[in-house]
Protein backbone atom coordinates (compact mmCIF):
# COMPACT_ATOMS: atom_id res chain seq x y z
CA UNK A 1 0.00 0.00 0.00
CA UNK A 2 1.66 3.41 -1.04
CA UNK A 3 1.61 6.14 1.80
CA UNK A 4 -1.04 7.99 -0.37
CA UNK A 5 -3.59 5.26 0.26
CA UNK A 6 -2.83 5.20 3.80
CA UNK A 7 -3.03 8.94 4.13
CA UNK A 8 -6.29 9.01 2.32
CA UNK A 9 -7.34 6.13 4.77
CA UNK A 10 -6.22 8.19 7.98
CA UNK A 11 -8.36 11.11 6.90
CA UNK A 12 -11.22 9.45 6.41
CA UNK A 13 -10.62 7.65 9.80
CA UNK A 14 -10.65 11.13 11.59
CA UNK A 15 -13.64 12.56 9.66
CA UNK A 16 -15.58 9.22 10.77
CA UNK A 17 -14.52 9.45 14.45
CA UNK A 18 -14.95 13.37 14.13
CA UNK A 19 -18.47 12.56 12.79
CA UNK A 20 -19.33 10.13 15.55
CA UNK A 21 -18.15 12.72 18.62
CA UNK A 22 -20.46 15.56 17.01
CA UNK A 23 -23.65 12.89 17.04
CA UNK A 24 -23.04 11.43 20.50
CA UNK A 25 -22.86 15.15 22.18
CA UNK A 26 -25.29 17.00 20.18
CA UNK A 27 -27.87 17.94 21.73
CA UNK A 28 -30.72 20.23 19.61
CA UNK A 29 -32.62 23.03 21.73
CA UNK A 30 -34.78 25.59 20.75
CA UNK A 31 -34.76 28.83 22.06
CA UNK A 32 -37.74 31.71 21.91
CA UNK A 33 -36.51 35.29 21.01
CA UNK A 34 -38.30 38.50 21.12
CA UNK A 35 -37.24 40.93 18.08
CA UNK A 36 -39.86 43.31 19.07
CA UNK A 37 -42.67 44.13 16.76
CA UNK A 38 -42.60 44.02 13.13
CA UNK A 39 -42.68 46.78 11.16
CA UNK A 40 -46.33 46.14 9.80
CA UNK A 41 -47.74 45.83 13.12
CA UNK A 42 -46.11 49.45 14.07
CA UNK A 43 -48.01 50.60 10.94
CA UNK A 44 -51.47 49.03 11.91
CA UNK A 45 -51.95 48.83 15.70
CA UNK A 46 -55.04 46.46 14.99
CA UNK A 47 -53.00 44.13 13.24
CA UNK A 48 -53.42 41.54 16.17
CA UNK A 49 -57.59 41.92 16.11
CA UNK A 50 -57.73 41.64 12.52
CA UNK A 51 -55.65 38.25 12.84
CA UNK A 52 -58.05 37.06 15.38
CA UNK A 53 -61.16 38.25 13.14
CA UNK A 54 -59.61 36.42 10.30
CA UNK A 55 -59.22 33.57 12.59
CA UNK A 56 -63.06 33.24 13.29
CA UNK A 57 -63.79 33.17 9.62
CA UNK A 58 -64.46 36.86 9.21
CA UNK A 59 -63.28 39.17 6.42
CA UNK A 60 -61.32 42.06 7.46
CA UNK A 61 -60.23 45.19 5.68
CA UNK A 62 -59.39 49.13 6.00
CA UNK A 63 -61.04 52.32 5.23
CA UNK A 64 -59.57 55.82 5.04
CA UNK A 65 -63.05 57.84 5.33
CA UNK A 66 -66.23 57.35 6.39
CA UNK A 67 -67.76 57.70 2.70
CA UNK A 68 -67.37 53.85 3.42
CA UNK A 69 -70.08 53.54 4.56
CA UNK A 70 -72.10 54.01 1.12
CA UNK A 71 -70.52 50.45 0.38
CA UNK A 72 -71.31 48.49 2.92
CA UNK A 73 -74.11 45.86 3.27
CA UNK A 74 -76.15 45.67 6.28
CA UNK A 75 -74.26 42.29 7.45
CA UNK A 76 -71.20 44.29 7.65
CA UNK A 77 -69.51 45.87 11.29
CA UNK A 78 -67.98 48.99 10.90
CA UNK A 79 -65.62 49.96 13.55
CA UNK A 80 -64.67 53.73 13.71
CA UNK A 81 -61.32 54.32 15.63
CA UNK A 82 -62.86 58.05 16.10
CA UNK A 83 -66.35 60.11 16.26
CA UNK A 84 -64.97 62.78 14.71
CA UNK A 85 -64.05 61.15 11.43
CA UNK A 86 -68.07 61.76 11.42
CA UNK A 87 -66.97 65.05 10.10
CA UNK A 88 -70.67 67.03 9.77
CA UNK A 89 -74.50 66.22 9.95
CA UNK A 90 -74.24 64.52 6.31
CA UNK A 91 -71.45 61.86 7.12
CA UNK A 92 -73.46 61.20 10.94
CA UNK A 93 -77.02 61.11 8.81
CA UNK A 94 -75.82 58.38 6.54
CA UNK A 95 -73.81 56.41 9.14
CA UNK A 96 -77.31 56.32 11.39
CA UNK A 97 -79.34 55.46 8.35
CA UNK A 98 -77.13 52.46 6.84
CA UNK A 99 -77.33 50.86 11.05
CA UNK A 100 -81.08 51.36 10.84
CA UNK A 101 -81.00 49.03 7.47
CA UNK A 102 -79.48 46.49 10.04
CA UNK A 103 -76.00 47.49 10.13
CA UNK A 104 -73.46 47.27 13.06
CA UNK A 105 -71.41 49.92 14.39
CA UNK A 106 -68.53 50.32 16.83
CA UNK A 107 -67.88 54.16 17.52
CA UNK A 108 -65.02 55.45 19.79
CA UNK A 109 -66.12 58.38 21.29
CA UNK A 110 -63.54 61.33 21.13
CA UNK A 111 -63.42 64.44 23.65
CA UNK A 112 -62.89 67.20 21.78
CA UNK A 113 -61.81 70.73 22.74
CA UNK A 114 -64.16 73.59 23.76
CA UNK A 115 -66.38 74.74 21.31
CA UNK A 116 -65.77 71.66 18.50
CA UNK A 117 -68.75 69.74 17.00
CA UNK A 118 -69.02 65.96 17.34
CA UNK A 119 -72.13 65.42 14.90
CA UNK A 120 -72.69 61.43 15.66
CA UNK A 121 -72.69 62.63 19.26
CA UNK A 122 -75.02 65.28 19.14
CA UNK A 123 -77.26 63.05 17.20
CA UNK A 124 -77.45 60.88 19.79
CA UNK A 125 -77.35 63.17 23.08
CA UNK A 126 -74.54 61.87 24.12
CA UNK A 127 -71.46 63.79 25.44
CA UNK A 128 -67.95 63.19 26.38
CA UNK A 129 -66.85 63.77 29.99
CA UNK A 130 -63.27 63.80 31.59
CA UNK A 131 -63.19 60.64 33.64
CA UNK A 132 -60.83 60.12 36.77
CA UNK A 133 -57.70 59.31 35.03
CA UNK A 134 -56.44 56.52 37.13
CA UNK A 135 -55.54 54.26 34.39
CA UNK A 136 -52.64 51.63 34.80
CA UNK A 137 -51.06 52.52 31.61
CA UNK A 138 -50.40 55.50 32.14
CA UNK A 139 -46.72 55.23 33.64
CA UNK A 140 -45.04 52.99 30.97
CA UNK A 141 -42.78 51.62 33.02
CA UNK A 142 -45.52 50.42 35.19
CA UNK A 143 -46.02 47.31 33.12
CA UNK A 144 -42.22 46.33 33.68
CA UNK A 145 -41.15 46.90 36.90
CA UNK A 146 -45.02 46.64 38.62
CA UNK A 147 -45.97 48.85 41.40
CA UNK A 148 -42.34 50.15 41.97
CA UNK A 149 -42.86 52.76 39.31
CA UNK A 150 -45.31 54.54 41.42
CA UNK A 151 -42.41 55.13 44.13
CA UNK A 152 -40.41 56.87 41.76
CA UNK A 153 -43.20 59.36 40.39
CA UNK A 154 -41.78 62.59 39.01
CA UNK A 155 -38.63 60.92 37.54
CA UNK A 156 -37.50 60.52 34.51
CA UNK A 157 -38.01 56.70 32.82
CA UNK A 158 -33.92 56.85 32.52
CA UNK A 159 -33.99 57.83 36.04
CA UNK A 160 -36.43 54.92 37.24
CA UNK A 161 -34.63 52.44 35.16
CA UNK A 162 -31.33 53.01 37.14
CA UNK A 163 -32.57 53.45 40.70
CA UNK A 164 -34.27 50.02 40.27
CA UNK A 165 -31.29 48.29 38.32
CA UNK A 166 -29.30 49.43 41.45
CA UNK A 167 -31.75 48.08 43.74
CA UNK A 168 -31.47 44.75 42.01
CA UNK A 169 -27.78 44.72 42.12
CA UNK A 170 -28.21 45.14 46.50
CA UNK A 171 -29.55 42.27 46.26
CA UNK A 172 -33.06 44.19 47.52
CA UNK A 173 -36.64 42.46 46.51
CA UNK A 174 -40.53 42.89 46.95
CA UNK A 175 -40.17 41.25 49.87
CA UNK A 176 -37.46 42.86 51.66
CA UNK A 177 -35.15 39.91 51.77
CA UNK A 178 -31.14 39.73 51.69
CA UNK A 179 -29.14 37.98 49.45
CA UNK A 180 -27.95 35.65 52.89
CA UNK A 181 -31.90 35.07 52.86
CA UNK A 182 -32.60 34.59 49.90
CA UNK A 183 -29.56 32.53 49.07
CA UNK A 184 -30.57 29.12 50.41
CA UNK A 185 -34.04 28.88 47.73
CA UNK A 186 -31.32 30.13 45.06
CA UNK A 187 -31.15 26.38 43.62
CA UNK A 188 -35.14 26.22 43.49
CA UNK A 189 -36.66 26.78 40.38
CA UNK A 190 -37.55 29.92 39.04
CA UNK A 191 -40.64 31.11 39.81
CA UNK A 192 -43.97 30.89 36.98
CA UNK A 193 -44.26 33.98 35.12
CA UNK A 194 -46.69 36.57 36.00
CA UNK A 195 -49.93 36.07 34.48
CA UNK A 196 -50.67 38.42 31.72
CA UNK A 197 -53.37 40.90 32.70
CA UNK A 198 -52.33 43.19 34.69
CA UNK A 199 -52.66 44.18 38.33
CA UNK A 200 -55.77 46.41 39.07
CA UNK A 201 -58.39 47.50 41.19
CA UNK A 202 -61.26 44.95 40.63
CA UNK A 203 -63.14 48.53 41.19
CA UNK A 204 -61.72 49.72 38.19
CA UNK A 205 -62.77 47.04 35.72
CA UNK A 206 -65.73 46.19 34.14
CA UNK A 207 -67.44 42.98 34.54
CA UNK A 208 -70.01 41.55 32.37
CA UNK A 209 -72.20 38.44 32.14
CA UNK A 210 -72.94 36.40 29.21
CA UNK A 211 -76.30 34.64 28.71
CA UNK A 212 -74.05 31.49 29.63
CA UNK A 213 -73.46 33.00 32.70
CA UNK A 214 -69.71 33.09 32.85
CA UNK A 215 -68.30 36.56 34.05
CA UNK A 216 -65.92 38.46 31.62
CA UNK A 217 -63.29 41.68 32.90
CA UNK A 218 -62.79 44.72 31.05
CA UNK A 219 -60.41 47.57 31.52
CA UNK A 220 -61.23 50.54 30.18
CA UNK A 221 -59.53 53.94 30.01
CA UNK A 222 -61.05 56.03 32.92
CA UNK A 223 -59.69 59.07 31.24
CA UNK A 224 -62.40 59.87 29.28
CA UNK A 225 -66.40 58.87 29.52
CA UNK A 226 -69.72 58.96 28.20
CA UNK A 227 -72.97 60.48 29.50
CA UNK A 228 -76.39 60.74 28.55
CA UNK A 229 -79.57 61.96 30.01
CA UNK A 230 -81.10 58.70 30.55
CA UNK A 231 -78.06 57.52 32.93
CA UNK A 232 -78.68 60.53 34.85
CA UNK A 233 -82.80 59.42 35.42
CA UNK A 234 -81.80 55.75 35.68
CA UNK A 235 -78.36 56.05 37.84
CA UNK A 236 -75.46 55.25 36.08
CA UNK A 237 -74.21 52.96 38.75
CA UNK A 238 -76.22 50.09 40.01
CA UNK A 239 -79.29 50.59 37.87
CA UNK A 240 -77.99 48.56 34.68
CA UNK A 241 -78.35 45.41 34.40
CA UNK A 242 -75.09 43.34 34.12
CA UNK A 243 -76.31 40.66 31.92
CA UNK A 244 -74.00 41.15 28.82
CA UNK A 245 -76.75 41.10 26.11
CA UNK A 246 -78.49 38.78 27.57
CA UNK A 247 -81.44 41.04 28.77
CA UNK A 248 -81.22 43.80 26.14
CA UNK A 249 -84.70 44.01 25.27
CA UNK A 250 -85.67 44.16 29.01
CA UNK A 251 -83.26 47.74 29.45
CA UNK A 252 -84.25 51.28 29.28
CA UNK A 253 -87.21 51.72 27.02
CA UNK A 254 -87.41 55.00 24.68
CA UNK A 255 -87.48 55.99 21.19
CA UNK A 256 -83.99 55.38 19.65
CA UNK A 257 -82.32 58.22 21.23
CA UNK A 258 -82.22 56.45 24.10
CA UNK A 259 -79.57 53.33 25.03
CA UNK A 260 -80.45 50.01 25.85
CA UNK A 261 -77.65 49.00 27.75
CA UNK A 262 -74.39 50.86 29.26
CA UNK A 263 -71.85 49.02 31.71
CA UNK A 264 -70.68 51.17 34.56
CA UNK A 265 -67.37 51.09 36.90
CA UNK A 266 -67.35 51.31 40.87
CA UNK A 267 -65.28 53.65 41.09
CA UNK A 268 -66.44 56.29 38.22
CA UNK A 269 -69.18 58.26 38.46
CA UNK A 270 -68.73 60.92 35.66
CA UNK A 271 -70.29 58.41 33.04
CA UNK A 272 -69.86 55.32 31.57
CA UNK A 273 -67.13 53.77 29.46
CA UNK A 274 -69.79 51.55 27.41
CA UNK A 275 -72.95 52.47 25.68
CA UNK A 276 -75.32 51.26 23.17
CA UNK A 277 -78.13 51.89 21.08
CA UNK A 278 -80.71 50.42 18.88
CA UNK A 279 -81.22 52.25 15.84
CA UNK A 280 -83.95 50.84 13.58
CA UNK A 281 -82.80 46.93 12.84
CA UNK A 282 -78.86 47.82 14.26
CA UNK A 283 -77.18 48.80 16.97
CA UNK A 284 -74.60 51.16 17.50
CA UNK A 285 -72.27 50.97 20.22
CA UNK A 286 -70.10 53.96 22.11
CA UNK A 287 -66.54 53.16 23.47
CA UNK A 288 -64.90 55.97 25.52
CA UNK A 289 -61.30 53.55 25.25
CA UNK A 290 -59.60 54.14 21.66
CA UNK A 291 -56.95 51.27 22.90
CA UNK A 292 -59.30 48.45 23.83
CA UNK A 293 -58.58 46.40 20.62
CA UNK A 294 -54.89 47.49 19.72
CA UNK A 295 -51.85 45.12 19.63
CA UNK A 296 -50.69 45.88 22.83
CA UNK A 297 -53.95 45.78 25.18
CA UNK A 298 -56.39 43.15 23.34
CA UNK A 299 -55.21 40.01 24.91
CA UNK A 300 -55.50 41.42 28.83
CA UNK A 301 -58.61 40.59 30.50
CA UNK A 302 -61.01 39.76 27.73
CA UNK A 303 -61.23 42.33 25.85
CA UNK A 304 -61.13 39.91 22.77
CA UNK A 305 -64.25 38.67 23.84
CA UNK A 306 -65.79 41.65 23.69
CA UNK A 307 -64.48 41.97 20.10
CA UNK A 308 -65.59 38.78 19.00
CA UNK A 309 -69.41 39.41 20.24
CA UNK A 310 -69.52 42.54 18.74
CA UNK A 311 -68.46 41.46 15.13
CA UNK A 312 -71.22 40.45 13.06
CA UNK A 313 -71.49 37.80 9.82
CA UNK A 314 -70.29 40.21 7.60
CA UNK A 315 -66.72 42.07 6.95
CA UNK A 316 -65.35 43.76 9.43
CA UNK A 317 -64.37 47.01 8.27
CA UNK A 318 -61.81 49.11 9.94
CA UNK A 319 -61.93 53.04 9.75
CA UNK A 320 -58.86 54.15 11.90
CA UNK A 321 -57.11 57.34 11.28
CA UNK A 322 -54.43 56.90 8.14
CA UNK A 323 -50.97 56.48 9.57
CA UNK A 324 -47.96 57.52 7.06
CA UNK A 325 -44.53 56.19 6.76
CA UNK A 326 -41.89 58.66 7.44
CA UNK A 327 -39.22 59.45 4.55
CA UNK A 328 -36.52 56.94 5.98
CA UNK A 329 -38.88 54.19 6.07
CA UNK A 330 -40.38 54.97 2.65
CA UNK A 331 -36.37 55.35 1.54
CA UNK A 332 -35.43 51.37 3.15
CA UNK A 333 -38.73 50.23 1.44
CA UNK A 334 -38.32 51.51 -2.39
CA UNK A 335 -34.09 52.09 -2.23
CA UNK A 336 -33.96 48.55 -4.80
CA UNK A 337 -36.21 50.23 -6.65
CA UNK A 338 -35.13 53.88 -6.38
CA UNK A 339 -31.40 52.93 -7.72
CA UNK A 340 -32.31 50.57 -9.94
CA UNK A 341 -34.11 53.49 -11.88
CA UNK A 342 -31.40 55.80 -11.13
CA UNK A 343 -28.93 53.57 -13.19
CA UNK A 344 -31.54 52.87 -16.44
CA UNK A 345 -31.35 56.19 -16.58
CA UNK A 346 -27.71 56.87 -15.99
CA UNK A 347 -27.31 54.12 -18.99
CA UNK A 348 -29.72 55.51 -21.09
CA UNK A 349 -27.98 58.93 -20.70
CA UNK A 350 -24.51 57.72 -21.26
CA UNK A 351 -26.00 55.89 -24.73
CA UNK A 352 -27.83 59.00 -25.90
CA UNK A 353 -24.07 61.71 -25.47
CA UNK A 354 -22.26 58.74 -27.15
CA UNK A 355 -23.94 58.66 -30.25
CA UNK A 356 -23.13 61.09 -33.03
CA UNK A 357 -22.96 61.70 -36.55
CA UNK A 358 -20.43 62.88 -39.02
CA UNK A 359 -17.16 64.51 -37.42
CA UNK A 360 -17.42 66.51 -34.33
CA UNK A 361 -18.24 70.50 -34.58
CA UNK A 362 -15.87 72.52 -33.63
CA UNK A 363 -16.12 74.30 -30.35
CA UNK A 364 -17.37 77.69 -30.96
CA UNK A 365 -15.51 80.57 -29.84
CA UNK A 366 -16.52 81.52 -26.42
CA UNK A 367 -14.41 84.89 -26.36
CA UNK A 368 -15.33 88.52 -28.01
CA UNK A 369 -13.19 90.48 -30.10
CA UNK A 370 -11.79 93.70 -29.89
CA UNK A 371 -13.60 96.22 -31.48
CA UNK A 372 -10.33 96.62 -33.82
CA UNK A 373 -10.78 93.09 -34.77
CA UNK A 374 -14.71 93.49 -35.73
CA UNK A 375 -13.48 96.55 -37.77
CA UNK A 376 -10.98 94.68 -39.90
CA UNK A 377 -13.33 91.65 -40.35
CA UNK A 378 -16.18 93.67 -41.96
CA UNK A 379 -13.55 95.33 -43.88
CA UNK A 380 -12.08 92.07 -45.31
CA UNK A 381 -15.97 90.86 -45.79
CA UNK A 382 -17.10 94.01 -47.86
CA UNK A 383 -13.73 93.72 -49.91
CA UNK A 384 -14.67 89.87 -50.73
CA UNK A 385 -17.98 90.61 -51.47
CA UNK A 386 -16.71 93.70 -54.05
CA UNK A 387 -18.68 96.30 -52.17
CA UNK A 388 -15.69 98.81 -51.16
CA UNK A 389 -15.77 100.59 -54.98
CA UNK A 390 -19.78 101.23 -54.42
CA UNK A 391 -18.29 102.25 -50.59
CA UNK A 392 -15.78 104.70 -52.43
CA UNK A 393 -18.09 106.36 -55.21
CA UNK A 394 -20.99 107.19 -52.99
CA UNK A 395 -18.13 109.14 -50.66
CA UNK A 396 -16.96 110.27 -52.90
CA UNK A 397 -19.76 111.54 -54.87
CA UNK A 398 -21.26 113.22 -51.63
CA UNK A 399 -17.40 115.08 -51.53
CA UNK A 400 -17.90 116.31 -54.72
CA UNK A 401 -21.43 117.90 -54.41
CA UNK A 402 -20.38 119.95 -51.57
CA UNK A 403 -17.79 121.47 -53.89
CA UNK A 404 -19.17 121.41 -56.77
CA UNK A 405 -17.25 119.46 -58.73
CA UNK A 406 -19.45 116.83 -60.21
CA UNK A 407 -19.47 116.59 -63.64
CA UNK A 408 -17.16 119.86 -63.63
CA UNK A 409 -14.79 120.90 -66.65
CA UNK A 410 -11.11 120.86 -66.55
CA UNK A 411 -10.73 124.20 -65.47
CA UNK A 412 -12.98 124.26 -62.42
CA UNK A 413 -11.12 121.01 -61.48
CA UNK A 414 -7.98 122.46 -61.58
CA UNK A 415 -8.82 125.31 -59.30
CA UNK A 416 -10.36 123.25 -57.03
CA UNK A 417 -7.10 120.91 -56.90
CA UNK A 418 -4.98 124.17 -56.44
CA UNK A 419 -6.77 125.37 -53.44
CA UNK A 420 -7.34 121.81 -51.62
CA UNK A 421 -3.63 121.37 -52.35
CA UNK A 422 -2.80 124.78 -50.10
CA UNK A 423 -5.40 123.87 -47.93
CA UNK A 424 -4.79 119.78 -47.18
CA UNK A 425 -1.05 119.72 -48.23
CA UNK A 426 -1.69 116.94 -50.54
CA UNK A 427 -0.03 117.01 -53.90
CA UNK A 428 -2.76 117.45 -57.26
CA UNK A 429 -2.24 114.20 -58.16
CA UNK A 430 -3.32 112.90 -55.31
CA UNK A 431 -6.37 114.94 -54.90
CA UNK A 432 -7.11 114.40 -59.08
CA UNK A 433 -6.65 110.54 -57.96
CA UNK A 434 -9.22 111.06 -55.15
CA UNK A 435 -11.90 112.87 -56.40
CA UNK A 436 -12.16 111.73 -60.64
CA UNK A 437 -10.14 108.80 -60.98
CA UNK A 438 -10.48 104.87 -61.37
CA UNK A 439 -11.32 102.62 -58.52
CA UNK A 440 -8.06 101.22 -55.94
CA UNK A 441 -7.71 97.36 -56.95
CA UNK A 442 -5.62 96.40 -53.46
CA UNK A 443 -6.45 96.77 -50.14
CA UNK A 444 -3.68 99.63 -49.50
CA UNK A 445 -4.91 101.97 -52.42
CA UNK A 446 -8.30 101.98 -51.37
CA UNK A 447 -7.15 102.59 -48.04
CA UNK A 448 -4.92 105.22 -49.45
CA UNK A 449 -8.04 106.60 -51.12
CA UNK A 450 -9.92 106.95 -48.31
CA UNK A 451 -7.80 108.36 -46.09
CA UNK A 452 -6.90 111.17 -49.14
CA UNK A 453 -10.89 111.81 -48.93
CA UNK A 454 -11.35 112.28 -44.71
CA UNK A 455 -8.67 114.40 -44.90
CA UNK A 456 -9.92 116.80 -48.07
CA UNK A 457 -13.83 116.64 -45.85
CA UNK A 458 -11.86 117.63 -42.69
CA UNK A 459 -11.10 121.06 -44.67
CA UNK A 460 -14.53 121.78 -46.26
Amino acid sequence: MTAKRILLVLVSLLIGALVALFLTFFERYERQLDRGWSAKAIRNPYLAAERFLDARGLETRRADNIAAVAGLSPQDTLYVASSSQVYNGERARELLDWIERGGNAVVVARRGTEGERDWLLEELGVTAETGSGDFFFTNPMRRFIGEEAEEYSGKSASELLREHNRKLREGENTDGETPEDSGADAAEPAAPEPPEDPDVDPSALVTLTSDSGHDYRLHFNPTTLLWHPTLDSEGASGDSDPAFWANMENETAGGDSDPVFWADMENETAGVPFIQFERGDGLLTLMADAGLWQSDRIGHFDHVFLLEQLASDGDFVFLTRPQFDSLPVLARRYAREFFGAGALALLAWLLLRSRRFGPRAAEPETARRSLLEHIAACGHYYWREDRCSALLARYRDSLLRRLGGDNASQKTRRRLCEQLNAATGLGETRITDSLWGQPPHSEEAFTERMRNLQQIEAVL
